[in-house]
């Protein structure tokens, strides 16, 4: 599916206030901690910080401010609002309503939610861009996840992964046709259960029985109402289904890997991302081309694509790769033949 004159105009990504060690666990020995972060190396960790009433919401609102101060756009061109995530401020109205009202926007703009995860980004663009018109010239994405309110705290395979995120993105009409973005779609159902949470959906209502522990295949102690999450397969798609994938849209669309100025990749795990740059042959350039923060911010969901780009400044780049994978299980990747933005990266 290819969408032209679609412009993005500026990132901003945006990390919650508390910053949390890994090694401070005290659920887990010094012995455990350290194998599973050297694995990992995710030593630091960011979470909202609920102590100060701090929600995905708060994190939105400011990257939102942020993005129209910066473009100086007037309030009243924007067309459009749009949310992906997985956590919402409450269970209902949609969170995009809520921030048409603290972001002061006017009353004749559409806005509403759509619930996606790993892939949340990339799907959020094609929405997004789905919009963009001559008329319709202005809209506003924002893409962020609480993932730990999904985290529990005694399951090994994740306590130590995930941080909270968010973002928001300024996407424009251009009459530049050479703003022109390709995406491929894959989703695989019957994978569905490799990340899961049971309980708290319409199926499962939460009940006292969500709370109560068990042990998972891996040996994980968990809950109904948290993530599951089987590592073992969930490494195997992302190490071999995605690259894959990734590949075939390449080809199918003539586009070169050779060609391609830089690749955005949801960080999911560090191993995974280092086995997809092997298979596209740029290992010998991986840090130029294929930046990894997993390290720094741990697998932030949905919001992960936004601020890894958030660190790289003013872009001014030709053929970009975008591909976010994960809960579905779906993959949404993203060719953009022009890239020319500004970005930011702040913590709350």
């Amino acid at each position: 599916m290819v969408i032209t004159n679609a412009k993005i105009s500026y990132i901003c990504g945006i990390l919650p206030s508390h910053k949390i060690n890994n090694y401070d666990n005290e659920l887990f020995s010094d012995r455990v901690k350290s194998r599973i972060i050297k694995s990992s190396g995710v030593e630091n960790r960011y979470i909202l910080n609920r102590e100060n009433g701090e929600s995905i919401l708060d994190l939105f609102i400011k990257a939102g401010q942020h993005v129209i101060d910066e473009l100086s756009w007037d309030r009243n061109s924007i067309k459009g609002i749009i949310v992906i995530s997985q956590t919402h401020e409450y269970r209902f109205p949609v969170t995009a309503a809520l921030l048409q009202d603290k972001l002061g926007i006017h009353n004749n703009c559409f806005a509403y939610d759509i619930v996606m995860g790993c892939s949340g980004y990339t799907y959020g663009l094609f929405s997004a861009m789905s919009h963009i018109n001559s008329t319709s010239d202005r809209v506003l994405l924002f893409v962020g996840d609480a993932i730990n309110d999904f985290v529990y705290p005694k399951n090994k395979s994740v306590a130590f992964l995930f941080s909270d995120g968010a973002s928001c993105t300024a996407l424009e009409y251009s009459e530049d046709e050479n703003y022109k973005n390709t995406f491929a779609f894959e989703t695989f159902g019957d994978k569905s259960q490799l990340i899961i949470a049971q309980d708290g959906g319409n199926k499962n209502p939460i009940s006292h029985a969500s709370f109560e522990e068990f042990v998972d295949d891996d040996g994980n102690i968990n809950i109904a109402a948290c993530m599951q999450m089987k590592g073992i397969e969930l490494f195997d798609f992302m190490c071999n289904t995605v690259p894959n994938s990734i590949l075939n849209f390449m080809k199918n669309n003539d586009f070169e890997v050779i060609n391609t100025e830089k690749f955005f990749l949801h960080q999911a795990n560090v191993f995974a991302l280092k086995e997809i740059a092997r298979k596209l042959n740029i290992v010998d350039k991986m840090e130029e081309l294929m930046p990894i923060n997993i390290h720094k911010y741990g697998n932030t969901s949905c919001a992960s694509i936004p601020i890894l780009i958030s660190e790289q400044g003013e872009i001014k780049s030709e053929n970009v790769l975008l591909s976010g994978f994960g809960v579905g299980i779906s993959i949404c990747s993203l060719y953009i033949a022009k890239l020319e933005c500004s970005t930011k990266l702040l913590f709350y």
